[in-house]
This record gives C-alpha cells, sequence and structure tokens, in this order.
C-alpha cells in the first residue's frame, strides 16, 4: 500500500474540514449571519488542527505500517484507517472539550470519512521487505 494515501487522507481532512464546517453551520444554524468569517481565522484554525491531529496520525501511521506488513486487504485497511482517524476526531475533542466540540467533531470526522472514501488506496508496485 502506498504511504501517498496517509498523507492526502490527512492534509485533505486538514484543509477542507473547515470549509465543510462552515458550509453545515450556514444551512443548519437559525441565524447564518452569526457565523464567524473563515477567512480571518482558517490559518489559526489549520494549525491548531495540525497540532492537535498528530497523535491520532501516529496512531494511523503506525497502524498502516502494521497493515502493509501483514499484507492485508484493501478494503479492509481503508475500513480500519478511516474508521481510526474518525474515532481520533472524536476523542480528542472530547478532550479538547469547549462548546463547539461536539460539532466540530462531527464535522472533521464527517470530512475525514469522505477523503477516505474517494482516495484511492492503491498496493505498492515495488516489492517490499
Amino acid at each position: 500500500m502506498r504511504k501517498s494515501y496517509l498523507l492526502v487522507h490527512w492534509i485533505f481532512t486538514l484543509v477542507l474540514a473547515p470549509f465543510v464546517s462552515q458550509m453545515l453551520q450556514y444551512f443548519l444554524l437559525p441565524n447564518p449571519h452569526q457565523i464567524v468569517g473563515l477567512v480571518e481565522v482558517y490559518p489559526i484554525t489549520l494549525l491548531f488542527s495540525i497540532f492537535f491531529s498528530i497523535p491520532t496520525l501516529t496512531v494511523y501511521l503506525g497502524v498502516f505500517y502494521l497493515l502493509v506488513k501483514k499484507r492485508v486487504s484493501i478494503l479492509f485497511a481503508k475500513c480500519l484507517l478511516m474508521s481510526i482517524a474518525a474515532l481520533g476526531i472524536i476523542i480528542t475533542m472530547i478532550i479538547i472539550g469547549g462548546s463547539m466540540s461536539q460539532q466540530m467533531a462531527f464535522d472533521y470526522a464527517i470530512t475525514s470519512l469522505i477523503i477516505g472514501l474517494v482516495t484511492p488506496l492503491r498496493i505498492n508496485t515495488r516489492s517490499t521487505k
């Protein structure tokens, strides 16, 4: 399996989740004009997202390398990795807490699952030893 899946899944989740969150808030909140402008807080959101995602990324990487070593099926590997990412997001948001943690956990987890589904996980064509 190629490592590029890991990086694409992680980076695109972090980059796109704030936009998904803003879009969902716009359509779901009774007063969408009260939403914070994403442009104003995006750099800070991205920095905090990177920082708080490092523990989950570490577990994700460890499981990925274990799956490569065990040569499991692509479907099983993809489902397990997406589950770990979503669970890691939820656990991180529970630990952080705050008034928006549930909504943020939902938004980031949904984004992660969508990115995980649309990103292909391919078998590495080079031999692994």
